[in-house]
């Protein structure tokens, strides 16, 4: 599924009041101060990084959602791991993807 309007509207808000960190390091920094309340990783990202995610969701039993072009909604192309560090933001995040699942409207 691609990223709706909506969640993509709600990562980039969220960047840009400084509430994400990217790049693996930094994403495996922030979960394991227990900064992070949802993990994002790119949906198009390779298999060695979707599992090092998934394995890292799981250690910190964190929600992780998969998106298409996830660095361009931090502003950050290339980008393939993002953490969320809030938690508003993270449920508003959450339940914007679950709309989109459930009837919302794609980007094309």
């Amino acid at each position: 599924m691609r990223v709706c309007n909506k969640v993509r509207g709600m990562i980039s808000l969220a960047a840009k009041s400084g509430r994400v960190v990217s790049g693996e390091s930094a994403v495996r920094a922030a979960t394991q101060k227990g900064q992070a309340a949802l993990l994002l990783a790119e949906k198009n990202a390779s298999a060695n990084t979707m599992d090092r995610m998934g394995r890292l969701a799981t250690a910190y039993a964190l929600p992780l959602i998969y998106v298409e072009e996830l660095g361009a909604s931090i502003g950050r192309p290339g980008r393939t791991m993002v953490a969320v560090c809030d938690a508003g933001f993270a449920k508003a995040i959450a339940d914007k993807y679950d709309e989109c699942e459930h009837g919302g409207v794609e980007v094309e």
